[in-house]
């Protein structure tokens, strides 16, 4: 598995922000198991959080916004991304047809692959190992499903890992703004990035 050899701390985080999904879901889904309390009741056309604030917690869960969370530690990387299934396929609830089961795979073989980024090649970065999953396909059902990607990197020049470029605003026009966080060898920084504005300098 990729990652084994990042620092203890590193390693900790990066759970953290894997195990994103299963910290959105369950309280949803204690939620609507015992007559959903006004929390998760609320129109979606508001923006709404499920998760902390802090640096790094997975949870934001908000129409027209994602987040990104990109970690580089000696020659490995990380890109991890959620988003609102709303702005990948324009829904949130289980599919109910074949299209719409045909439009989240769709989606997430797009995801997976990685084509939605690209960093400056001086890195020479190659992609190592690729998920993408969400939870519109989760056996309990979610009135804010979220899609979620990691994607990890072989880094030939990991110091010269300066910039990151995402085209995904192109691919998802409901997308608005994406929220970016990083730990590059040891230095975190954060920003927002539009359609305007789709690159980041470290």
């Amino acid at each position: 598995m990729a990652f084994l050899r990042f620092s203890a701390a590193t390693r900790c985080w990066l759970q953290v922000i894997t195990l994103g999904a299963a910290l959105v879901a369950t309280p949803m889904a204690l939620a609507q198991q015992t007559g959903a309390t006004d929390e998760y009741q609320h129109d979606h056309k508001h923006g709404h959080e499920h998760g902390e604030d802090d640096f790094g917690s997975p949870g934001t869960h908000v129409h027209g916004q994602a987040t990104l969370t990109i970690v580089v530690e000696g020659n490995e990387a990380m890109v991890a991304l959620q988003s609102a299934a709303y702005n990948i396929v324009g829904f949130e609830h289980a599919p109910n047809n074949a299209e719409q089961r045909q439009e989240i795979n769709a989606a997430l073989d797009i995801l997976r692959q990685g084509n939605w980024f690209s960093i400056n090649p001086q890195a020479g970065c190659d992609v190592g190992e690729a998920d993408a999953n969400t939870d519109l396909t989760a056996k309990v059902s979610s009135k804010h499903s979220d899609f979620y990607v990691n994607i990890s990197l072989v880094c030939q020049q990991p110091a010269r890992f300066n910039e990151l470029t995402v085209s995904l605003f192109n691919l998802v026009p409901t997308l608005e703004t994406i929220s970016v966080q990083w730990v590059i060898n040891g230095q975190q920084g954060a920003t927002d990035l539009s359609l305007a504005k789709s690159s980041v300098s470290f």
